[in-house]
C-alpha cells in the first residue's frame, strides 16, 4: 500500500481523499449501560445491527474508539462560576490537587470518545467530469505546498463538498439513530491530526485550530524498532505499538471488544475499517466453498474415516450464511480491528501491547503484534482509508450483526461532565478490597450536586433532589458528607440535619490539628465556616426554636398542619369534643399572633386548661404534664423565644438527647420518648422546607435519618411538602435514608444505592438494574464505600467512593477505627 495520509481536504465534517471519495465523519454519544443489564445490551446490539444494515448502500465504515484528552483542568475551571466568593480560593486549590493527583496515578486523564466514519456513494452524485479534470489538473500543476499556502485547495474543492452535501444531510438523520451527531471542522481536523501525536500532551483546541494540510501530519515517524513506532512532533515524543485481532470464536456473542478494551490500566485505540461485500461475490465464493467442503467430506467417506469436526463446523456455519443472505437487508462484512496503545519507550509499548494481547486471550480473541507491519498498521487506521479487499491479512468476515457483537459505542461513564471528583467507575463484580477496586479503574467520577433542575440537555430528570440509602455501616455517611463539604464551595446557602450529632465532633478535631492548620489553611477556613446549631431542650433559650405558631406565618396553612402533626405525636384526639376545641384554640392562638402579640404553642395548651368543659380541662392539664421536662419544649412555648433563624448560610443542624427509634420499628411501638423525638423530626423537616422556600436564593438541604418520614402518614406529608418545595423553588432536598422501598423514583433525580440485605432486589430494580441471582451476588460483595449510582442522564453503575484528600478524612469519619482493627488489616 502506498505510505500516505488519505486525506486530500476537509470541509465542515466532510473529509475528501486522495482517491477522490468523500467520508462523512460523526461523534456517537456514548451509551452507559452495564453489563449486567443483559436486555438493555441486547437492544443496543439489535440496534446497531439495524444501523448496519442501512449502512450496506454505502459500503465502507470507520468504527473508532479513541482516548480522548478528558480536559479536567478545564472542567474544573467551568465551575469557577457557581462558587461562593469566600470559596473560591479553596475550591480551586482542591481541584487543582484533583488534577495533580489523578495525574499521578494515571499518566494521562482521558475519556473515550465514539467516531463513525461512513464513505458516501460517488453513485449518487452527478460530479461532473470537467470539474474532476480541473482538480486533477490543477494538484498536477500547483504543489501541495503553495496550494497551501494561497488557500487555494478550499476553492477548488468547495464543489466536490457541495456535491455530496444533499447525501450527507441524509447521513446525518440516519446516524441519529446511534446517537451520532456531525463533527465540527474544527473536530475533524483534529481528529486527522491525532494519528500522529498519539501519547503525546498536547492542547485540543490548539491541534484543532486552522492549519493547513501539510501541519496535520507534521510527525517524523521512525519505523526502525521491533513492533514499534517512534514519533516525533513539535507536540513532543511517543512509542505506539499496533496489534491486530486475528481470530474469532465462530460464535463472537458477548465479544464486547470495544468496551473489554475499556477496561485496561492505560488508555487504549481501536478502528474498524469494515467493507460490506457485494451479495453476487458473496454468493459466489459461498458456492465454491460449500462444494469444496462437499468434496473433502466426500474424500473422507471414501476413506472410510470419520468426518472432521472442522468440516462439519465450516459446512455449518456455510448453511447459515446461506439462509442469512435470503434476507435482501443482509450483507457479509469484511472488517479489519486494529488495536493501537502508547508508552513513552519502547519497553513500555510493547509492555502493554502484550497485556491487551492476554485481555483479549481471556475472551477467546485471538490477537497479533504484526513485526514488519505497524508503519502500514498506522496508515490503515487514519480517517477515510478504505479497507482494501484484496488484502486478507486480518481481515474478519461476519453478519452486520457480528459487527454489533464489538459492542461500539458502549462505556461505563456516570456522574456529569462538570462537577467535583467522588470516586471510581467499577467495571467489575470482584475485588480484594475498595483499594484494590480502585485502582482497577481509569473511570473517574464527576458530580456536581446541584444541577439536576437546570434544565440540561438529554438529562432524564427534573428533580433535583438526591437520595443516598443503605444499610448501617455501607458508607452513605461518609459519601453525604463528602457531598456537603464539596458543595460548601457553592454559592448556596446550605442547611445539614444531623438528628446523630456525628459531624461536630469529627470536623472540630480536624480544626485544632495542628498540623492540618499549618499545612492547609484554607480547608480550615473552610471548615470554620460552617455554623453549628444544637437544639438542647435542657437549655430555655432553645425552648420554641422550632415552634410551628412562630415559625410560620400565622395565615399558613402549613402551620396549621404542622401544630396538628406536632400535638398528634403525644396525643390521640379520638374525642370530638376535645378535638374540636383544640382546632378552636388553635386558630385563636395564630389570629393572636397575627395582631402581634407574643404567643406560641404552649397558648393553645392554656386554652384547653381554661375551658368550661371538663374533658377539654383534662387533655390541656395532659398535654401540659407531657411537654413538661421534655424534648417538646423546642417545638411547644409560649412565642417568648425567636423561632430558628433561616438565614445562616452554611448550617449543622443538632439535637440533643434525641431517642429515635430504630429503621423499621412500628409507630405503634414506639417509646414516649421516641414519639416525641418524631415531633421533633418532623419540625426539623418543616424548618428545612421553610429554608429551601427563599425564591430568590439557590438552597441545599441534606436531611440525616430521614427514613423517620416515611413511618407514618404524617411524617409522610411533611416530606412531600420539602420535595415540593425543590420543584418550584431552586432548592435541592438530600435525603439520607436506610432503604429504598418507601421512596417514590420521581421524586429523586439522583441515587447512591449502598447495600441493603434485606432489600436487595428492590434496590435494584429501584436503580434501574435487572434483579438477576449474578446482581444479586454483586451487590452482596459490595465493599463498604461502594455503591449504585444512578446519575441525572439515567445511567446506572457501580461507584467506589473515594475523597482525594488525606487532610479531609477525619471531618469525614463516622467510626474510630481501633488498633486491634488496624492490626487485623496487617493480616489480610
Amino acid at each position: 500500500m502506498q505510505l500516505v495520509t488519505p486525506m486530500r481536504a476537509i470541509k465542515s465534517n466532510m473529509l475528501l481523499t486522495r482517491t477522490d471519495a468523500v467520508w462523512g465523519y460523526y461523534r456517537v454519544r456514548a451509551s452507559s449501560i452495564s453489563m449486567q443489564n443483559r436486555e438493555a445490551l441486547l437492544e443496543f446490539k439489535e440496534n446497531w445491527s439495524k444501523f448496519a444494515e442501512e449502512m450496506i448502500p454505502y459500503g465502507s465504515l470507520h468504527l473508532w474508539m479513541y482516548p480522548q484528552d478528558a480536559q479536567l483542568a478545564q472542567r474544573f475551571g467551568d465551575l469557577d462560576d457557581d462558587l461562593a466568593d469566600d470559596s473560591v480560593d479553596v475550591a480551586q486549590y482542591y481541584n487543582e490537587e484533583a488534577v495533580h493527583i489523578l495525574k499521578e496515578r494515571l499518566e494521562s486523564l482521558t475519556k473515550y470518545d465514539f467516531i463513525i466514519g461512513i464513505k458516501m456513494r460517488s453513485d449518487m452524485v452527478s460530479l461532473e467530469r470537467s470539474m474532476k479534470d480541473n482538480v486533477t489538473s490543477i494538484l498536477s500543476r500547483v504543489s501541495t505546498q503553495v496550494m497551501n499556502t494561497l488557500k487555494l485547495e478550499r476553492t477548488v474543492y468547495d464543489d466536490a463538498f457541495l456535491q455530496y452535501q444533499e447525501q450527507e444531510d441524509v447521513l446525518a438523520n440516519a446516524v441519529m439513530a446511534v446517537q451520532g451527531m456531525r463533527l465540527t471542522e474544527a473536530e475533524l481536523v483534529y481528529m486527522n491530526r491525532f494519528g500522529f501525536i498519539r501519547g503525546m500532551e498536547h492542547e485540543v483546541a490548539t491541534v484543532s485550530g486552522d492549519i493547513d494540510i501539510e501541519s496535520i501530519t507534521n510527525t517524523v515517524i521512525d519505523p526502525t524498532l521491533h513492533r514499534t513506532l517512534q514519533l516525533t512532533a513539535p507536540e513532543g515524543e511517543s512509542c505506539i505499538t499496533s496489534l491486530t485481532v486475528d481470530e474469532y470464536l465462530d460464535n463472537m456473542a458477548e465479544t464486547d471488544l470495544f468496551y473489554e478494551l475499556q477496561k485496561m490500566p492505560f488508555p487504549v485505540e481501536v478502528n474498524i475499517k469494515a467493507v460490506a461485500e457485494k451479495k453476487a461475490t458473496t454468493k459466489t465464493a459461498l458456492g465454491f466453498k460449500k462444494e469444496q467442503l462437499h468434496e473433502k467430506a466426500g474424500e473422507k467417506m471414501e476413506l472410510g474415516d470419520n468426518i472432521d469436526k472442522d468440516i462439519l463446523r465450516s459446512s455449518g456455519l456455510a448453511q447459515h450464511l446461506k439462509e442469512e443472505l435470503k434476507n435482501e437487508h443482509t450483507a457479509l462484512w469484511n472488517w479489519i480491528a486494529i488495536i493501537t496503545v502508547t508508552g513513552k519507550t519502547k519497553k513500555e509499548s510493547l509492555q502493554r501491547a502484550r497485556m491487551v494481547r492476554s485481555q483479549l486471550k481471556n475472551l477467546d480473541i485471538k490477537a497479533k503484534i504484526p513485526v514488519a507491519d505497524q508503519i502500514d498498521l498506522f496508515y490503515r487506521a487514519l480517517p477515510g482509508f478504505e479497507l482494501d479487499l484484496l488484502d486478507k491479512n486480518w481481515q474478519q468476515k461476519t453478519l452486520q450483526d457480528g459487527l454489533a457483537e464489538n459492542l461500539f459505542g458502549v462505556n461505563a461513564e456516570m456522574g456529569s461532565k462538570i462537577g467535583f471528583f467522588i470516586g471510581w467507575v467499577d467495571r467489575f463484580s470482584k475485588h480484594l478490597d475498595l483499594q484494590n477496586a480502585i485502582a482497577a479503574s481509569r473511570d473517574f467520577v464527576l458530580f456536581h450536586p446541584f444541577l439536576a433542575n437546570k434544565q440540561i440537555t438529554a438529562s432524564k430528570t427534573k428533580s433535583p433532589h438526591i437520595l443516598i440509602s443503605g444499610d448501617t455501616g455501607g458508607g452513605k455517611s461518609f459519601l453525604a458528607k463528602l457531598l456537603y463539604i464539596y458543595s460548601c464551595f457553592l454559592s448556596i446557602r446550605l442547611l445539614y440535619v444531623d438528628p446523630k450529632r456525628e459531624m461536630r465532633k469529627w470536623i472540630n478535631k480536624v480544626i485544632t490539628d495542628g498540623e492540618i492548620q499549618e499545612k492547609f489553611p484554607l480547608f480550615i477556613d473552610l471548615l470554620k465556616s460552617i455554623q453549628f446549631v444544637t437544639l438542647d431542650a435542657s437549655n430555655p433559650e432553645n425552648w420554641g426554636a422550632l415552634d410551628p405558631v412562630v415559625l410560620y406565618d400565622a395565615h399558613s396553612t402549613d402551620g396549621k398542619e404542622m401544630i396538628q402533626v406536632t400535638f398528634e405525636q403525644i396525643y390521640q384526639f379520638k374525642n370530638d369534643i376535645v378535638e374540636t376545641a383544640f382546632l378552636r384554640a388553635i386558630t385563636e392562638v395564630r389570629e393572636r399572633r397575627a395582631e402581634g402579640e407574643t404567643v406560641g404553642s404552649m397558648h393553645i395548651i392554656e386554652i384547653l386548661q381554661a375551658s368550661e368543659i371538663e374533658e377539654v380541662r383534662q387533655a390541656g392539664d395532659l398535654l401540659y404534664e407531657k411537654t413538661q421536662d421534655s424534648i417538646l419544649k423546642l417545638m411547644i412555648h409560649d412565642g417568648s423565644n425567636p423561632a430558628l433563624s433561616l438565614n445562616q448560610t452554611r448550617t449543622i443542624l443538632e439535637v440533643a438527647n434525641l431517642d429515635l427509634p430504630k429503621a423499621g420499628d412500628s409507630p405503634e411501638h414506639y417509646t414516649k420518648p421516641q414519639r416525641e423525638a418524631s415531633a421533633v423530626m418532623f419540625g426539623l423537616g418543616r424548618y428545612s422546607e421553610l429554608f429551601g422556600m427563599n425564591p430568590d436564593e439557590a438552597t441545599m438541604v441534606f436531611v440525616d435519618e430521614s427514613w423517620m418520614y416515611n413511618a407514618t402518614p404524617q411524617g409522610q406529608k411533611v416530606k412531600n411538602s420539602m420535595l415540593r418545595v425543590g420543584r418550584s423553588q431552586d432548592n435541592a432536598f438530600v435525603s439520607i435514608t436506610q432503604g429504598v422501598k418507601d421512596e417514590k423514583r420521581a421524586n429523586f433525580g439522583v441515587a447512591f444505592a449502598f447495600d441493603e440485605p434485606t432489600e436487595r432486589e428492590e434496590v435494584l430494580d429501584w436503580v434501574g438494574m435487572e434483579p438477576t441471582k449474578e446482581n444479586i451476588t454483586m451487590m452482596k460483595d459490595f465493599y463498604q464505600g461502594q455503591c449504585f449510582f444512578k446519575d441525572y442522564y439515567g445511567r446506572t453503575g457501580k461507584l467506589s467512593v473515594e475523597c482525594l484528600f488525606d487532610e479531609w478524612m477525619g471531618a469525614l469519619q463516622t467510626v474510630k477505627k481501633s488498633q486491634t482493627a488496624y492490626a487485623e488489616e496487617k493480616y489480610l
